[in-house]
């Protein structure tokens, strides 16, 4: 099978771009690394964004290629089974990868300032929570929101409605 991707030097440092056009749905990559815990991925340090968040207290020490995916408030990707970038629409070859990194995050700690530069650019990367609820909806409807955190919202709302 030929590598769907190619990493280049992009304006975020690096980025993985498509080597030819990947239909939406379609397996780009899958996130490998150690799993550590939350502790541990703050001693990361100017890395400490790098790791993928799985679970409340588990991530991903993410190593080379998916390191490199880099976040956009408009992405054409997101990870389903919380490992695995798809394609949400259709990427065209060339085009560069992107993720909303928000889609993995729920820690009340890291956050960052976006530079997307996207016509729906929120300006700042935070836990999915603090989505606005159309975005939250959207993104729920697609699948592709790290397992663990609709689970607990779900959880909350029940308790709530009871």
């Amino acid at each position: 099978m030929n590598c769907k991707f190619y990493i280049k030097n992009c304006e975020f440092g690096k980025g993985i771009f498509a080597s030819f056009d990947i239909k939406e749905g379609e397996e780009i990559l899958r996130f490998k690394g150690n799993l550590i815990n939350f502790q541990e991925s703050l001693t990361k340090g100017e890395r400490s964004g790098d790791p993928l968040q799985i679970n409340k207290d588990v991530y991903i020490d993410t190593e080379k290629p998916g390191v490199y995916v880099n976040h956009s408030c408009e992405p054409n990707a997101g990870l389903k089974n919380d490992i695995i970038l798809v394609a949400i629409k259709t990427i065209i070859k060339d085009e560069q990868i992107f993720y909303d990194y928000s889609t993995t995050m729920d820690e009340d700690y890291w956050t960052m300032k976006c530079d997307c530069t996207s016509k729906n650019c929120r300006g700042i990367i935070i836990d999915f929570k603090y989505l606005s609820e159309d975005l939250k909806e959207h993104y729920l409807h697609l699948g592709i929101v790290q397992s663990f955190i609709p689970k607990q919202y779900l959880t909350i709302k029940n308790l709530k409605d009871n």
